[in-house]
């Protein structure tokens, strides 16, 4: 006996009909979650490496001054420079050009805006180089000093929050592919285990002329994994789709960190990998639940 053909109608069990379409709506839910949490671990990781040990000063613009000529902003501009250089841990100082402002402004605003760089706060790139003897408070307060217009801003004060947050979204994401995977495994030992039950009288003549448990549970395995296959092949298709028109519609946003993510080698093969590891499950499932109880229907 061949395993290739199946003695059993598995395919006239009316789940037959829609449980590839709960494999493939599984196969593109778990999709969609590990594209997620790819992305917030690609985005921790950008964002973690550029902002780890430097703090950013704002200067507001001369125009922006109340009672501040420009005279009096470029000696403010002066004292900033020379407060940081005798500030203990503190290492390269970068002060930020207008046209490097305008293009961290590029995915808010358009290139084609004219926007008045007059306007634009003096941005100041501070990299700490020790933060054992570095004084926050005590920078912040000198600043203060010489223009109450000047704000500090220390990207690890933000930054460990966001942190929390981005990797309990990832949690919560291979949390879903889990649940999502059980819930695939779930339903086909029930669909088994109903085909069991409607197909007893032909398993107990093949029995008869000599199939064994092992045999039977193959047959149900070659089900269950056809069935996978066009599951899996329409959640494959879905799938694909999604990423293309996340592509069409962020193109208008000019975001490279999100075009790169999208059109990379991982996130395609994640729309391969899920629905293979849900396919491969289906055939476990099948098979151990079928040899499970036809050893204790004996």
């Amino acid at each position: 006996m061949t395993t290739h053909h199946l003695d059993l109608p598995l395919k006239a069990d009316p789940s037959s009909r829609f449980l590839p379409w709960i494999v493939a709506l599984m196969g593109y839910l778990a999709t969609l979650s590990l594209m997620i949490a790819l992305s917030v671990s690609t985005l921790i990781h950008h964002w973690n490496r550029g902002f780890q040990d430097h703090i950013t000063i704002q200067v507001p613009a001369g125009s922006l001054f109340e009672k501040e000529s420009s005279s009096a902003h470029t000696e403010i501009e002066v004292k900033v420079r020379h407060t940081l250089n005798r500030t203990a841990g503190v290492g390269t100082v970068k002060i930020l050009s207008s046209q490097e402002i305008l293009e961290i402004l590029n995915p808010w605003v358009p290139k084609e805006s004219s926007l008045e760089t007059s306007f634009l706060p003096q941005l100041i790139d501070v990299e700490i180089q020790n933060r054992r003897v570095f004084s926050l408070p005590h920078l912040r307060q000198a600043l203060h000093t010489i223009s109450p217009h000047i704000v500090v801003e220390d990207h690890l004060t933000w930054q460990s929050n966001f942190l929390d947050l981005a990797r309990s979204a990832q949690v919560i994401s291979f949390a879903i592919v889990t649940l999502i995977i059980l819930a695939a495994v779930g339903t086909v030992a029930f669909t088994s285990q109903t085909s069991l039950i409607i197909h007893r009288n032909i398993i107990e003549v093949l029995h008869l002329v000599g199939a064994t448990d092992a045999y039977i549970a193959k047959q149900f395995q070659m089900h269950a994994f056809r069935i996978g296959l066009k599951g899996s092949f329409i959640g494959f298709i879905l799938s694909g789709l999604t990423i293309l028109g996340l592509q069409f519609f962020i193109q208008d946003l000019h975001i490279p960190l999100l075009e790169n993510l999208l059109s990379s080698l991982s996130v395609w093969s994640i729309t391969l990998v899920i629905p293979c590891l849900i396919t491969l499950f289906m055939m476990l499932a099948a098979q151990l639940t079928v040899r499970l109880s036809l050893r204790a229907s004996v």
